[in-house]
């Protein structure tokens, strides 16, 4: 939950952002030495490196330093100035360890929203994971959450979490849930345009799935060895 609730305090911690920024053409953009790319649609603007951390640092202060995540890219589109942080894409690599895409399959909102509302900052007054699903195509988790904040009102953050060999590549999009349907349009645009080189992405494998497998054939195994042994000792004369 304290993941979700972060990029709540980012949005909550607007008006400490500033500092120069870079527009950005429309096309493709890399990132992660490379291996990641995306397109982002035209005039958007990427937010510094410095302001990232900054943030990062506030969110570590409001929860008492039970949060600390961290972002390595972030934009935001043309209309940002006209609502101060949002709407914002943040981008984060996660080289925390291959995971199991099995552990993915079958999840449902209500396995994701198991915290409740304990321990949420003061500035949220309720969290709602209202959507997951898993892509076996793609091998990317998406997750939408509806938060409501105690002077932005409700917003609604989308996530796609690609898995990597190396851990995950997340994109998390945040807005006001008014206008969420015209975003989730750009986001899934976006999303779908994500490439990951062939170094980093994700190659399944049958354990990934069924994790027993290995100790279940090996115990298939040794059981056709010895009934080949037993077989045998019944044959000598």
């Amino acid at each position: 939950m304290w993941r979700i609730t972060t990029l709540v305090l980012l949005a909550a911690a607007a008006p400490a952002v500033g500092g120069a920024a870079s527009d950005l053409p429309a096309g493709p953009v890399s990132i992660y030495d490379g291996r990641v790319s995306f397109a982002l649609p035209d005039g958007w603007t990427e937010i510094p490196p410095g302001n990232l951390e900054e943030l990062t640092m506030r969110v570590a202060e409001a929860t008492g330093g039970r949060t600390a995540e961290y972002y390595q890219h972030g934009y935001y589109p043309p209309t940002f100035a006209d609502d101060p942080w949002l709407p914002h894409l943040l981008v984060q690599i996660r080289e925390s360890g291959r995971l199991r895409y099995g552990r993915f399959l079958g999840v449902d909102a209500g396995g994701l929203d198991g915290d409740g509302h304990d321990g949420l900052p003061p500035l949220v007054l309720d969290v709602a994971v209202d959507s997951v699903d898993f892509d076996t195509r793609r091998m990317c988790l998406r997750l939408e959450h509806t938060l409501n904040l105690q002077f932005k009102g409700r917003v609604r953050v989308l996530t796609a979490s690609f898995l990597t060999e190396l851990g995950v590549v997340a994109f998390h999009f945040a807005d006001r849930e008014r206008r969420i349907d015209e975003s989730r349009a750009v986001f899934d645009e976006l999303v779908a345009g994500v490439t990951l080189a062939p170094e980093v992405a994700y190659r399944p494998r049958l354990t990934d799935r069924w994790p027993g497998l290995y100790f279940f054939a090996a115990a298939a195994l040794m059981t056709v060895l010895l009934i080949l042994t037993i077989l045998r000792q019944h044959r000598r004369p």
